[in-house]
């Protein structure tokens, strides 16, 4: 059986508990800032009027922030992903060793600014566990444009070039996350791994309500019962009564063998086996057939139909599963038709 917390393992945040509360969104960000020293814009400009020397500013917005609005005095640009991922941790301590050379009967003071006070929050969080003593500025530059000057630019952050590319490439990181325990809670809900590779259709209810499992459809098995689950599907009512239109802009498609055609199949469909698919001469023969109509699939129950149209969807053509097959169609439409469950057909 699979171990649902190992294949999680990769998705779900790792550290200590206060590391992962920071990592919660809108949670985190209150959370981390009662974790942090504070200042207020207000201090911050009383000890720029002095022109305190033992100050260290670091300002962890973008360039494209900076260049648009910053406040006076002498700042250095560090980006909050520089601090992240810890690449700026060495270069913040050269900062201070340096103002320690210049000021050496002073206590050298860490600020840091964003634009409202979180990334910076985040940066003092990080900086604090290298070893490093910082504060941050409450509010950053928004609450130095609210309380100090007035005049200061406005900007909107999802503007900010270096901001769009960072959260196009968040989505990716979030999404697998989510996916991951999309999988755990698909697994739990139609039981195992086991039930989902001979009855994709499992997890047909547990996507339609808009979990995510993306992030599995390339593992082996479940990836195999996602993919073949994702796709679409119509009732034998819907089919027939599509037949009964008179409509001729629809292909039906047996992917059953040959003998189980010619033993029973539905009005109209044209045979083409599973096994033809999956060689590539299958997907040729359904091409040339198709002619700009709507593919439809179906086989005994529903498995081998989906699996069919997986393969077909990666080769460029999209289909639609008849669910429950000839054994539905038979049941539920025309119970004429000859069963040959229990039968071997030769």
């Amino acid at each position: 059986m699979l171990d649902v917390r190992t294949n999680l393992s990769n998705f779900i945040p790792q550290g200590n508990p206060v590391g992962k509360l920071t990592q919660l969104p809108v949670v985190g960000n209150r959370f981390v800032q009662t974790q942090v020293p504070q200042m207020s814009v207000q201090q911050l400009q009383q000890l720029l009027t002095k022109n305190a020397t033992n100050l260290l500013l670091i300002d962890v917005r973008y360039n494209s922030e900076f260049n648009i609005a910053h406040l006076p005095g002498e700042w250095f640009l560090i980006p909050y992903p520089q601090i992240k991922s810890g690449a700026a941790l060495a270069k913040i301590k050269k900062l201070i060793q340096d103002k320690q050379q210049h000021h050496p009967n002073e206590e050298i003071q860490v600020l840091i600014l964003c634009r409202a006070g979180i990334r910076s929050a985040h940066s003092v969080f990080r900086l604090q566990q290298a070893g490093i003593k910082a504060t941050n500025i409450t509010g950053g530059i928004d609450a130095w444009r609210d309380y100090i000057d007035p005049s200061l630019p406005t900007y909107v952050r999802k503007d900010i070039p270096e901001i769009k590319l960072s959260l196009a490439n968040k989505r990716v990181p979030k999404q697998r996350w989510l996916s991951g325990c999309g999988v755990a809670l698909a697994l739990g809900a139609v039981g195992a791994v086991g039930a989902v590779r001979y009855n994709s259709d499992l997890l047909r209810p547990v996507i339609q309500a808009g979990v995510p499992l993306a992030v599995a459809s390339d593992l082996p098995i479940i990836g195999d019962a996602i993919q073949e689950a994702s796709e679409p599907v119509m009732s034998v009512q819907q089919l027939k009564k599509l037949m009964n239109s008179k409509q001729e802009n629809y292909l039906l498609v047996d992917v059953r063998t040959p003998d189980e055609y010619k033993f029973s199949h539905i009005p109209g469909a044209v045979s083409l086996p599973l096994q033809d698919i999956e060689q590539g001469k299958g997907i040729n023969a359904i091409k040339s057939q198709l002619k700009g109509r709507k593919l439809l699939a179906y086989c005994t129950t529903g498995k081998p139909s989906a699996r069919a149209l997986v393969l077909l969807q990666k080769a460029g053509i999209a289909g639609t599963k008849v669910q429950g097959g000839i054994e539905a169609w038979t049941k539920e439409i025309d119970p004429s038709l000859p069963r040959y469950q229990g039968r071997k057909i030769s």
